[in-house]
């Protein structure tokens, strides 16, 4: 394949496919063209699939849309020593079946004139007075893309940004080692989702249970795994986990990943090149939840992008505006996130228990975040100046 575009997306995913159906209706006039490696869009499923009801609405309707698998009205909680602490009670949010989810954002920006080319991956770009020469290779061999504008959208393991010249590494203790299995016939509250932590469970992370329904769920976990006994996998964690709480439930899905949860990437723009979603590190550290993040900066790559070529001017000055906008909405945030994430690592699984135990005598309906962080406090006033900038 050998073509021109005004801009390449890389990576069909939340981030990608937004970005492209954006644009395409931002600049209707653009030669919009997406690559995805893999060959079929949604799938694999390299992750939870949960996403908060607020951010999804801001993308997409989901009223009795056939891409929700379970909606979640409540947050259950659970310390090392399996004490449960319920914590929301609301609209939380939605599990989503990606398989789904992501082919009908593929074609909303479809129908807005973007073309998809599957099963084709980007193996290195130079730079070209035209914008970016991308080199690819996919079904029918190898091939070139002369693109004006790049929005690299690749995911965690994202080689674009690198090879255009920004450094995108990641610190061992800032990426987590994940895997999961959808597990079958087994119990749970299908209306919840269940986060378990402690250090025997998921050390540096968390277990959690998602429901695809009512006795089916996406159950996974995530281990920095230089935090990890004997060097041991995150599916031998996961084995472990299965195998206390859920012996008798039926496997017949598996996938493993990793997660970034360190801040958005201090430079995430160069001349006529954007980083999005993952790719970019834009990911929840605390959580690890990165969908609804995603497509938010994809949103705002498209808006600055459009604008950019609509002036003829790709240069990284012109794309810099994303990254203070990113910045604002929610990468402030999660440079708190992370700071609470490292200060909460410092304390053992006693004190977690400890501190469930303090929470659960408050009523469960003024049970929130802020106040199980007063609790934590109170019980470790170390903490104050990590959560006081947040919570002040």
């Amino acid at each position: 394949m050998t073509r021109r575009c005004d801009v390449l997306v890389v990576g069909a995913g939340p981030a990608g496919l937004v970005a492209a159906r954006d644009l395409t209706v931002a600049a209707p006039s653009l030669d919009v063209l997406v690559l995805e490696r893999d060959r079929s869009i949604g799938s694999p499923v390299r992750c939870g699939e949960g996403v908060g009801s607020q951010g999804i609405v801001e993308v997409i309707d989901p009223t009795d849309a056939p891409w929700i698998s379970r909606r979640i009205t409540r947050v259950i909680f659970l310390s090392p020593d399996g004490t449960e602490v319920r914590v929301a009670e609301g609209d939380v949010g939605y599990i989503l079946d990606r398989s789904r989810f992501e082919p009908v954002l593929a074609e909303q920006a479809g129908r807005n004139g973007a073309e998809f080319v599957i099963g084709c991956e980007v193996t290195g770009v130079e730079r070209t007075a035209y914008g970016w020469r991308v080199l690819t290779r996919g079904t029918g061999g190898e091939g070139t893309i002369d693109a004006r504008l790049i929005i690299a959208a690749d995911g965690v393991e994202s080689m674009v940004g690198r090879w255009a010249g920004l450094d995108t590494r990641v610190r061992s203790r800032d990426m987590e080692s994940c895997a999961q299995y959808v597990v079958g016939g087994i119990s749970f509250d299908p209306d919840a989702i269940y986060l378990h932590f402690g250090d025997e469970i998921a050390p540096g992370g968390y277990a959690w249970v998602f429901p695809k329904g009512t006795d089916v769920a996406n159950v996974g976990l995530g281990i920095v795994a230089l935090r990890a006994r004997e060097g041991r996998s995150a599916r031998s964690y996961l084995d472990r986990y299965c195998d206390a709480y859920f012996p008798t439930g039926v496997k017949t899905g598996y996938t493993v990943g990793g997660v970034i949860v360190s801040p958005t990437l201090p430079q995430i723009v160069a001349d006529g090149l954007m980083l999005c979603g993952d790719a970019a590190h834009m990911i929840n550290p605390l959580s690890g939840g990165g969908i609804v993040n995603a497509m938010k900066s994809g949103r705002l790559a498209a808006e600055v992008a459009a604008t950019a070529l609509r002036y003829g001017d790709a240069s990284a000055s012109r794309l810099r505006p994303y990254h203070g906008a990113w910045m604002r909405l929610l990468g402030d945030d999660h440079v708190r996130f992370f700071r609470i994430k490292e200060a909460l690592s410092r304390f053992d699984d006693p004190f977690f228990d400890s501190l469930a135990r303090t929470v659960n005598g408050i009523p469960e309906h003024r049970r929130t975040l802020r106040r199980i962080f007063a609790s934590a406090l109170v019980r470790n006033p170390a903490l104050l100046p990590v959560v006081a900038k947040y919570f002040a």
